[in-house]
């Protein structure tokens, strides 16, 4: 059932209005979200979706809180060990903005059939497998569902986008010599369209020079890309910083990968790898912050149909401090 904005919501969202227009907040009022997986990054992802006053979200995890998971999950608290994190989680969640739906499934994502995931407008995978990762890709694309896939390891963070094709509106004012006479707004109608994850790792970059290369895309996207490859192939777990066998591993499935995808091998240094796998299981409060902040942010700018969402990767570097925008697409350009 459709739900209109009461006069009450309009005077809670009344900043967001004024920013983004009615008819966007009424979308996202409507808007079912998933959330898969609750850790530190989709603390941040939740928190920032249900103050923005979506219809609802759903939260999809079957694991138990940890001690460890109190380090940087801020909805958690020491009494929630043992309990499904979804579960406990989703109770502060619901004091942050009680209008909002929060609903827990506690079911394993690798057990859900593709048809699960049409019901939502979005999907959002945080910290999924590599094979759910792609397989709900591929099953969101078949639907035309917005999916997102983010995860943040230690000093390091990505999220990918594919919204299949996106329509949205873009507002601009023109000013008339005339100081007397208001700015005129002008809304141009867009689109986008989107490669499947999939295809996006299956790029062929034909040998650019690294210098040339790093202007389309940063050694982070290779390098998460090898972690992956080595979850693959190590039932599903990560990387041990103190196994030189795990890093000798990791520099081969480099060389390999590097080979395929036509580019030159000293891409992703061995430096880049180490530091990755030194903090590869850790969630660091900072960067889990800013990547699910940005996440959050365009999630709802999807929702809203308002500005160009993504397109369709972003890679942060903590230990750089920066954060990159890359658009990969099916063939190199």
């Amino acid at each position: 059932m459709e739900h209109k904005i009461t006069e009450d919501e309009a005077a809670l969202y009344d900043r967001q209005i004024r920013l983004w227009g009615l008819e966007a907040q009424h979308r996202m009022r409507n808007a079912s979200i998933l959330v898969a997986g609750m850790r530190a990054l989709s603390n941040e992802v939740c928190k920032n979706i249900v103050l923005a006053g979506v219809g609802s979200i759903t939260i999809l995890e079957h694991e138990t809180v940890t001690e460890e998971d109190l380090g940087a999950q801020f909805f958690l608290r020491r009494e929630d060990i043992g309990r499904n994190r979804g579960e406990a989680a989703a109770e502060m969640a619901r004091l942050l903005n009680p209008r909002v739906n929060v609903i827990v499934d506690k079911e394993d994502i690798a057990q859900k059939p593709t048809s699960y995931f049409s019901q939502f407008n979005v999907v959002c995978l945080t910290g999924c497998s590599p094979e759910q990762t792609i397989r709900i890709d591929n099953a969101c694309r078949e639907t035309k569902t917005g999916f997102y896939a983010a995860g943040v390891h230690g000093f390091f963070g990505y999220m990918f986008c594919d919204l299949t094709h996106h329509e949205y509106r873009e507002e601009s004012k023109e000013t008339s010599l005339d100081k007397s006479k208001e700015p005129e707004t002008t809304t141009s109608h867009l689109s986008q369209d989107y490669d499947s994850l999939v295809s996006t790792l299956e790029t062929s970059w034909g040998y650019p020079t690294p210098k040339a290369l790093k202007r389309k895309v940063s050694p982070l996207f290779f390098a998460i890309q090898i972690l992956w490859l080595f979850q693959l192939g190590n039932g599903g777990r990560l990387p041990h910083a103190s196994s030189h066998d795990d890093l000798e591993a990791l520099f081969k499935l480099r060389d390999e990968r590097l080979k395929s995808a036509q580019v030159n091998g000293d891409f992703v240094g061995n430096d880049l790898l180490q530091t990755l796998v030194g903090t590869v299981s850790a969630e660091i409060a900072p960067v889990c912050a800013i990547v699910g902040g940005f996440l959050a942010q365009d999630i709802l700018k999807t929702l809203s149909g308002k500005d160009a969402p993504l397109l369709n990767y972003f890679l942060y570097n903590g230990v750089e401090g920066t954060g990159l925008v890359h658009h990969v697409q099916k063939k190199s350009t």
